[in-house]
């Protein structure tokens, strides 16, 4: 026996791809990690989803909390606590974003780079047809002091009358021009206009101009990269995310937190987005669980990507059928519940730790651990392994093995997590393995460690 008690097998994994493809080498697919002490993790399967409201099947194209009501729009309609609201909408420009603003009668606004919309109670669904509205408007949008901001594919920043958004006044523009690249998307942070660009973001505040427009640059503000994809920028309780590139010709993820921005992608995401399709891309935010979750989708690519703000760490979720998770938009509900727009389905689900299942369909939670030679690349025998589980009843754990790099695997070997002491024995010899563990149960699901029992060969 050895003289103290061999390593146990690493289960706090990031993904670790040494290429563009997520075929070998650790990850953790449809879980989240948990850090509960300096020494000990919990990893858990991700939350279910549940159906909150359905309406017409259709090209799913945002959704928002505004005063209290639930907006979705499914198609060219909108709807208002799943209530058709009369009138169309454009339908070629993909995933709408939202901002409201104050005055008199506070409108909701809305628009997807093609066209431009508001809503209140009075006057329903209104066009933005005032021909100052520049036709050219990229995604996004910033209210700041009254005056609701969007920005062109030229950089030009253009502002509307003090709280409506329906009348656009002609000198209220600004170039976003410290550096010569186009615009991609607008946003806001703390009382600042963030200008997302090709290459680059700028700062804007308002310095009460007497005329043209209001805002100024924040000198020193500037950052060196740029946005990859309009449909990648999202806002997390004050916190901006986006997929990036920069002339260098990297592509990754980027926090802006309080206007100072860092990259929070590692070089395995790295690899992955470098390859990538992005013909299409979603992009989303919640907080569940007590973690902070950006979601970042690339249908072409099949994968999706889950950055947790709160570990720090990065993981692959899918569907039941182990393609990209097909969220468009998110949003909360009145009770603070979170909740999820469908890419197509006409349903909105409500986001929960208590459900273990994507409406009925089994959740399938994935951990692939990095190559473990135990401390030793000597040829070892397994006598057993202990799964260090919560003891749920009906909740099994499957378990297999790769001894030759993540090429072949054995035939899963099946735990039960019901039992006093959830273990399997006789695990044969190897001098460096991998191994895989699935959990596919409507059941919970969390782990914190697997304890193997080896001997080291002599022979």
């Amino acid at each position: 026996m050895p003289d103290k008690p061999p390593q146990r097998l690493p289960l706090a994994v990031s993904p670790e791809n040494r290429d563009e493809t997520t075929n070998r080498d650790a990850k953790i697919i449809n879980g989240y990690l948990e850090q509960v002490s300096k020494e000990d993790i919990m990893i858990y399967k991700r939350p279910g989803l549940a159906t909150y409201s359905t309406a017409t099947a259709g090209a799913g194209c945002g959704i928002y909390n505004w005063l209290g009501n639930i907006y979705t729009i499914w198609g060219a309609t909108l709807y208002k606590d799943n209530v058709a609201v009369s009138g169309t909408v454009d339908t070629t420009g993909g995933v709408y974003t939202f901002s409201q603003c104050l005055g008199a009668t506070p409108k909701l606004f809305f628009q997807n780079g093609v066209k431009a919309y508001t809503y209140d109670a009075g006057a329903g669904l209104v066009n933005v047809s005032d021909g100052d509205y520049p036709a050219a408007a990229q995604k996004g949008s910033a209210y700041l002091d009254g005056t609701t901001y969007v920005m062109t594919g030229k950089a030009s920043i253009q502002g509307s009358a003090l709280n409506d958004p329906t009348s656009w006044d002609p000198a209220n523009v600004l170039i976003a021009q410290i550096e010569p690249d186009g615009g991609i998307f607008l946003a806001k942070q703390l009382v600042y206009v963030i200008a997302f660009k090709q290459w680059s973001v700028e700062v804007f505040y308002d310095a009460g101009n007497a005329a043209g427009s209001p805002l100024a640059p924040v000198q020193g503000a500037k950052v060196s990269v740029g946005c990859k994809h309009q449909d990648t920028v999202r806002e997390l309780e004050g916190t901006l995310f986006w997929l990036s590139q920069s002339r260098g010709g990297s592509i990754g993820v980027m926090e802006m937190d309080g206007l100072k921005a860092k990259t929070i992608s590692t070089p395995a995401i790295e690899r992955l987005l470098q390859q990538a399709d992005f013909t299409t891309v979603y992009s989303w935010v919640t907080k569940v669980a007590g973690h902070k979750l950006y979601v970042v989708t690339l249908t072409a690519s099949n994968l999706t990507l889950a950055y947790d703000v709160t570990s720090q760490r990065w993981y692959q979720w899918t569907d039941s059928g182990g393609n990209y998770f097909p969220i468009i938009s998110s949003t909360i509900s009145s009770a603070q519940q979170p909740l999820l727009q469908h890419a197509t389905n006409g349903l909105v689900y409500k986001m929960e730790i208590t459900n273990y299942t994507d409406q009925g369909a089994l959740i399938t939670f994935d951990l692939y651990t990095p190559n473990y030679d135990g401390g030793t690349r000597m040829g070892k025998y397994m006598h057993s392994m202990d799964v260090v589980a919560d003891q749920t009843t009906g909740s099994t754990l499957q378990i297999r093995k790769s001894d030759d790099d993540y090429q072949t695997w054995s035939n899963f070997r099946t735990v039960d997590l019901g039992s006093k002491r959830p273990r399997l024995t006789g695990c044969g010899t190897f001098r460096r393995r991998a191994y895989h563990l699935r959990h596919a149960c409507n059941t919970p699901f969390r782990i914190s460690a697997i304890e193997p029992q080896l001997d080291i060969c002599t022979l």
